[in-house]
């Protein structure tokens, strides 16, 4: 042992883990969730998330969070969840220890999670609509409903972005939206196409009739739906019409699509999806073939 920490020692690889033998993992956990987690804007999920990794690693003293326990746990979730919601779930645990490593001055010598093999994650989705399936859901849907699944796929906006449109963030006159807060926490603006103008102007005249004509003292959103609120009200509409596998997130993929067979090339439909990552872009993008035979 003594050889092996001299050696360590030289290579400056040694870290001295003594005074935090009695440290926790929950202690970590909890610190995290303190002073990091009201940061995000996903808290609400990432608190699940944070409490599944408390009941499982809780107790564990932070020296006994070795590689193998970090299995032990990957082995047990996989058999109630996909891989993806375990690489979410372990990303937190591993962002938490490096935390604790750089920031918080807590000596760890290697992160475990970075030391165990995961699963390979399901292929990501390719669902588009089918022919009559657009039709089909306009008609089955209440008007604000309606409106939003409109605006969905002719914006590629997210669910979160449509449900905080505000009056002040539209300009007509230009046919331009901007959108203040988004999932990169980088503010852009996006064409808005004919149709996408008339559903809110129909949706900004029925806020108005519905506050029966009084002004709010802060300017509130067009439309009153709560996330959980929309994706299940688009469900329980899918599977009225028997509409099978379709989410509403969906939309955003079918949207993005339609820009690229519409001719953009990759840097504008970027600006106006707001994706960063070209890989992540490609990601979202489902051409069929049959629409690419006329080009050749």
């Amino acid at each position: 042992w003594i050889p092996k920490i001299e050696g360590d020692i030289e290579r400056q690889l040694y870290v001295d883990t003594s005074g935090t033998e009695r440290t926790t993992v929950l202690e970590l956990l909890e610190r995290y969730e303190r002073q990091i987690l009201p940061t995000h804007k996903g808290k609400q999920v990432e608190s699940c998330r944070l409490k599944t990794l408390k009941r499982h690693f809780g107790a564990l003293r932070l020296v006994h969070l070795t590689p193998k326990e970090v299995a032990i746990y990957r082995d047990v979730r996989l058999r109630s969840i996909s891989p993806a919601s375990l690489k979410r779930e372990l990303k937190i645990l591993g962002r938490v220890l490096n935390l604790a490593s750089k920031d918080w001055g807590i000596p760890i010598a290697q992160n475990p999670v970075q030391m165990i093999s995961l699963p390979k994650v399901d292929k990501p989705r390719t669902r588009r609509l089918e022919t009559g399936e657009e039709g089909r859901l306009l008609q089955g849907s209440n008007e604000k409903l309606q409106r939003i699944i409109l605006l969905a796929l002719e914006t590629a906006m997210r669910r979160g972005e449509i449900l905080a449109i505000k009056r002040s963030h539209i300009d007509f006159q230009k046919s331009v939206l901007f959108i203040p807060s988004t999932k990169t926490d980088t503010p852009r603006s996006i064409p808005l196409s004919s149709a996408a103008i008339t559903s809110l102007r129909g949706q900004l005249r029925a806020s108005q009739s519905e506050s029966g004509g009084v002004i709010p003292l802060h300017e509130v959103p067009l439309f009153t739906y709560s996330l959980r609120g929309l994706s299940g009200a688009f469900l329980r509409l899918c599977r009225r019409l028997n509409i099978d596998n379709l989410h509403f997130h969906d939309l955003r993929h079918e949207a993005t699509s339609r820009l690229f067979e519409k001719g953009l090339n990759p840097v504008e439909v970027a600006t106006i999806t707001g994706h960063k990552d070209t890989k992540m872009l490609m990601r979202y993008t489902h051409l069929r073939a049959e629409d690419l035979v006329g080009r050749l």
